[in-house]
């Protein structure tokens, strides 16, 4: 049986470190340990139009960020 990676939220693969664009560390240790496909999901926008209700969607969570 795999082991499965269980996350508690979001993790950013890329950071923004003093003007240069570093992969995080952390996000690369989980990702290298996935043994599965993997689907990544990108959403854009401009603010307040839904990207966070949607990703919530996706994730089968209930409920997100309160208004």
């Amino acid at each position: 049986m795999a082991s499965e990676i269980h996350m508690t939220g979001p993790m950013c693969l890329i950071e923004n470190t003093n003007g240069r664009l570093m992969a995080n560390p952390e996000a690369l240790k989980i990702l290298s340990a996935i043994t599965q496909p993997v689907v990544v999901v990108a959403i854009v926008g401009l603010y307040r139009t839904g990207k966070s209700y949607l990703m919530n969607k996706l994730a089968g969570k209930k409920k997100g960020f309160s208004l």
